[in-house]
């Protein structure tokens, strides 16, 4: 078997929070592995016509598999023709975050008086590694970039390079990675930065035209498989920046912002919008049925499904910290969709509500995102 050799430098945007044994920051490659297959999922899926058994045994046949043989084919254990390797594996030692902005949310109060209480940035977005108090070891942003190695057959290379430049627009790793938190600044191998991030791109990457039908298609897998598409038939992507103007040619320029903690400060104060449109007040809990607000993720604060107490369910939204080659930070807002899987709600007598409505909540967090002021926050640029 022919290997190939890919080589990337990675960093991190924003603060990483990596839990080796003793749950603290450290430069690991597990979790790199798992960001790694996530996107060659979605860069295969169009292969196997979205069927995620033949997607199954693909994924094992390439990366591994530790099962027992359950005597169908699909149980059998396997090494990974897939090798990484970083080149140093250092500890986190960030213990202190910047001071970040709060917001209002009105559903936060205090118990005794009933008055909203301010949340703050970093607490909304990172809340369990990072508490009113302190925060959890991390591995600060910036820094020297390690080498990121991977060894793969010849065959697979194409699809893991297509796989680490969706990495590098949307990945990021650790704790809270989904809001922010271990974005990943990923250069080498071709790889397109900030800057060549457009529908055109994304259609060879991730969007394939087969699937043409925008949101619907895209909840038809309890798993993601796709980026999502608004009802425009466009990626539903979003860039969020500091300020947009016209250059002495008359082209719009869109101006980063200056740290990253000032992206993940816009990054939260959205998330709180669209996520409180959809009301839960004078509803009590524990609910009996899902309600709009659950389709996002759950668990909800006090707002609780019967039978679900400890169950998780990850939102589909995923916040990414990027920056440009201008050093420039921005903040990027991309949905991956899928339905809300049957087996979440196994151990309760709560179902999951209709796709139809399902789509319907998404599609309304869409608009929000599109009713946002365009000084502030548009859709990436078509080409």
């Amino acid at each position: 078997m022919t290997m190939r050799e890919l080589t990337y430098q990675v960093s991190f945007n924003t603060p990483a929070f990596l839990g080796n044994a003793e749950q603290q920051a450290q430069w690991r490659t597990p979790p790199f592995k798992a960001l790694l297959r996530q996107w060659w999922r979605v860069v295969k899926a169009p292969d196997v016509g979205y069927d995620h058994h033949k997607l199954l045994q693909l994924e094992n046949a390439l990366f591994g598999s530790a099962a027992d043989d359950s005597g169908d084919g699909h149980g059998k254990s396997g090494r990974s023709k897939v090798q990484l390797r970083l080149s140093a594996w250092d500890a986190g030692t960030l213990t202190d975050l910047p001071q970040m902005v709060t917001h209002q949310h009105t559903e936060v109060k205090n118990r005794q008086t009933g008055q909203l209480v301010p949340v703050g940035t970093a607490v909304y977005l990172g809340f369990g590694p990072v508490t009113t108090h302190s925060i959890r070891n991390a591995i600060a942003p910036g820094g020297s970039a390690l080498a990121f190695k991977i060894r793969c057959p010849d065959s697979e290379a194409d699809a893991l390079r297509k796989a680490m430049q969706l990495a590098a627009w949307f990945g990021s790793v650790g704790s809270r990675a989904r809001n922010g938190w271990g974005s990943l600044h990923i250069e080498g191998e071709g790889v397109l930065g900030f800057e060549g991030l457009c529908d055109t791109k994304l259609t060879e990457q991730a969007v394939p035209r087969s699937l043409h039908a925008a949101l619907g298609d895209r909840l038809a897998a309890e798993w993601p498989h796709a980026l999502g598409l608004c009802a425009d038939d466009r990626p539903a992507v979003w860039r969020v920046f500091a300020a947009r103007r016209q250059n002495a040619e008359g082209k719009t320029v869109f101006d980063g912002f200056k740290e990253w903690k000032q992206v993940l400060e816009k990054l939260a104060a959205l998330k709180i919008g669209f996520r409180t449109q959809f009301t839960l007040q004078g509803l009590r809990s524990p609910h009996q049925q899902v309600t709009d607000r659950h389709v996002l993720a759950y668990p909800v604060t006090n707002h609780g499904l019967v039978g679900l107490n400890n169950a998780r369910l990850a939102s589909q939204a995923r916040f990414k910290v990027a920056k440009n080659k201008d050093g420039q930070f921005f903040g990027l807002i991309t949905h991956l969709p899928c339905a809300m899987p049957q087996a979440f709600f196994d151990r309760s007598a709560v179902r999951p509500p209709e796709i139809s409505r399902q789509i319907e909540v998404w599609q309304q967090v869409h608009d929000f995102l599109n009713r946002q002021p365009a000084t502030l926050i548009t859709r990436i640029r078509k080409g």
